[in-house]
């Protein structure tokens, strides 16, 4: 076993500094394309995700190990250089460490493990994704038809402290445009400043409230994260933009919501992407009653991953914690990836099909 730790601790410190920010992982690709390559599998590429397959048994189901290669922008309060952190003796740093190299890292190792074991209760399909942090086309959202013909079901890694995530919100982005008139700053009774009528939109989507309550993820959860408008100060603004963003439970579909908060706004309001829904793992699942059995800690999440993208069933399950993601001086501890190791190789070798 300390071999397949020792490998996933050493292949992450060399993933970190290869930049991955979504849209730009195709350094990372190759990166890790050559190196399951030279450990003897037979990785393949659809764009920048990578994929490979192991048969152990023709009639049992496939379950796929589903982690993202990329990684967000590094925050600006980073006190060591992201991509070229420091060492530590007991923590892996820097950006992606947690989100998601450690569980990239962990799958690798467990479906080595099984591989090099020749044995396992079912097939495996590993798919480390791209594009997993901007919810781009170029990811899980392209692979539909190739993971339905490929695999039965899925863990998704994301940083859960290997507990059993059964429920995650979906994920709704919308682009709104507020309109307005403009007029010179000093006349500015005679235009409408689109700023202002931004203003109490965004106000009314804050105050919003919505009645359908999920037992599993709790109330649906929006944010305005960015507003932009203006391009000279002597100038009333006749646009403002603002991004809403909002995380469904299972109780709404997106085009629900954005239908029902169009009503309540002047602004004009466009989704991205109407497809990223909330996400549950059926009690019936093989996956469900696995973790039931071992005695896994169950938890949901407020967070979106790929498994919003599957058209499978999935539990996200992964080394590292969320707490951690998206902040500066990211860091994974490596007893957690050891940790991630060890229970993805129980979960499969004790999965209830």
């Amino acid at each position: 076993m300390q071999k397949y730790i020792d490998l996933a601790t050493d292949l992450l410190q060399k993933m970190i500094p290869i930049r991955a920010h979504s849209f730009e992982e195709g350094a990372r690709a190759d990166f890790l394309t050559d190196f399951l390559r030279a450990g003897g599998i037979d990785a393949q590429r659809i764009g920048n995700n990578i994929w490979a397959k192991e048969l152990f048994d023709a009639d049992a189901p496939t379950l796929m190990l589903c982690a993202h290669i990329d990684t967000v922008q590094a925050a600006e309060t980073y006190t060591f250089d992201a991509l070229n952190p420091p060492a530590a003796p007991d923590r892996i740093l820097g950006l992606g460490s947690n989100d998601d190299g450690g569980s990239v890292v962990a799958m690798i190792a467990t479906y080595l493990y099984f591989k090099e074991k020749s044995s396992c209760p079912v097939n495996l399909l590993l798919l480390l994704s791209c594009e997993e942090e901007r919810s781009g086309p170029g990811g899980t959202r392209s692979l539909g038809e190739f993971v339905k013909e490929n695999a039965s079901f899925a863990i998704v890694g994301e940083p859960t402290c290997m507990r059993a995530t059964v429920a995650e919100c979906g994920l709704l982005v919308i682009d709104a445009t507020a309109p307005g008139r403009s007029a010179h700053a000093a006349r500015a009774a005679e235009g409408e400043n689109a700023i202002y009528n931004a203003l109490s939109d965004i106000e009314t989507l804050k105050n919003y409230r919505f009645d359908r309550v999920s037992a599993a993820l709790g109330p649906v959860k929006l944010s305005v994260t960015q507003i932009n408008a203006g391009h000279a100060h002597n100038v009333i603004p006749d646009t403002c933009t603002f991004v809403v963003d909002i995380r469904p439970n299972e109780l709404y579909t997106n085009a629900e919501i954005l239908e029902m908060l169009q009503k309540e706004v002047k602004s004009t309001l466009k989704a991205r992407n109407l497809a990223n829904r909330a996400s549950a793992t059926p009690q019936s699942s093989p996956l469900y009653k696995t973790a039931l059995k071992l005695g896994m800690e169950m938890t949901t999440s407020p967070t979106s991953s790929d498994w919003m993208r599957l058209p499978i069933e999935a539990i996200k399950i992964g080394p590292g914690d969320s707490n951690r993601s998206h902040k500066a001086d990211e860091y994974i501890l490596k007893s957690e990836i050891a940790e991630g190791i060890e229970k993805y190789i129980t979960f499969i070798e004790n999965i209830q099909i």
